[in-house]
């Protein structure tokens, strides 16, 4: 397939823009890595440029996500997003989604998932004065954290409850929609990039930024057993491929000028296994793994990380476009 094939060659492309399938795909940019590590006796914590990170002594996983106000601890999947949005490679994949956006064009946006509301405060600061931020989710617990962490911004932004599949808003009511990994949370994103290019205006921009769980890599001695694992890692998410769908669903909504900005997230051997320790245990508890293989590879996985040069890490897919005038 063509886009396949341009993925793979960018890697080798400096400075220059792809046209490939009728998408605009500019330099391929690698993310920073991310370190996380964890203490005998403490919860997880992510070492990010030198600062330490609290995330959660529990594991959470990013399936949970699908239903935050079900879960045993919603307070660590909220610590989890703020752990996250202070990993450099994704928050500059997030920024240039902001980017594209056009948002110092724009009075009205909104934030389709907008979580704990963490990113809702740096779109009010790219729009002008007077500009108005709304943000969605369908969680009781985290509209009430936006809330509270948006309150200095007042009447520039306002909060409600509901689902991404049935927008609460008029059509063309915004110049800006966004929705950064909520995609890969939902029955239907086609649906719901339909209601996103439905509340934006004429000549207003769409975008979204999702991984592709099935990119997820690493480099391991025993790769039958690495394979398994990684199916199972993005069978576990709702969409664990949505990532490379994006540019069919944007064109399928209609949108025009689809740019397609694929990043990859480096990560290290102990932060994989932060990432993959619930899902392997799964595999055990389905009779798909033996606890002497998960073992073994594990044991083969620190191996092979220590002696050095280790590499792993996951793409990410930044997708925007324009609702035809």
């Amino acid at each position: 397939m063509a886009g396949s094939a341009g993925l793979r060659d960018a890697a080798s492309v400096p400075e220059t823009t792809l046209a490939i399938g009728g998408f605009t795909l500019p330099k391929w940019e690698p993310a920073a890595a991310v370190c996380v590590c964890q203490s005998a006796a403490g919860p997880v914590s992510a070492e990010i440029g030198g600062d330490l990170l609290m995330v959660s002594e529990a594991h959470t996983t990013p399936a949970e996500f699908s239903t935050v106000d079900a879960s045993a601890d919603p307070g660590g999947l909220i610590r989890f997003l703020d752990a996250a949005r202070s990993v450099s490679g994704l928050s500059a994949a997030k920024n240039a989604l902001l980017e594209q956006l056009a948002l110092g064009q724009a009075q009205a946006a909104l934030d389709v998932g907008c979580g704990a509301g963490g990113d809702m405060a740096e779109m009010a600061r790219l729009m002008p004065d007077g500009a108005h931020v709304s943000g969605l989710d369908v969680s009781e617990t985290m509209i009430a954290e936006a809330r509270r962490r948006t309150a200095s911004l007042a009447t520039r932004v306002s909060l409600r409850i509901g689902d991404a599949a049935d927008l609460p808003y008029d059509d063309q009511a915004f110049d800006a929609c966004r929705a950064a990994t909520v995609l890969q949370h939902v029955p239907d994103p086609a649906r719901v990039l339909s209601e996103m290019a439905r509340v934006t205006r004429p000549g207003g921009r769409v975008g979204a930024l999702e991984f592709d769980q099935e990119t997820l890599f690493l480099d391991h001695p025993d790769p039958e057993t690495t394979r398994i694992i990684v199916d199972a890692f993005a069978g576990a998410m709702i969409q664990g491929h949505v990532g490379r769908q994006l540019p069919r669903m944007f064109q399928t909504a209609g949108l025009t000028d689809v740019s397609v900005t694929p990043r990859v997230i480096l990560a290290n051997a102990q932060f994989l296994r932060t990432l993959l320790q619930d899902h392997v245990a799964r595999l055990q508890g389905q009779g798909v793994l033996t606890g002497q293989r998960a073992s073994q590879w594990w044991a083969e996985l620190q191996t092979w990380a220590q002696a050095g040069g280790f590499a792993g890490g996951v793409i990410v897919f930044v997708v925007t476009a324009s609702r035809p005038s």
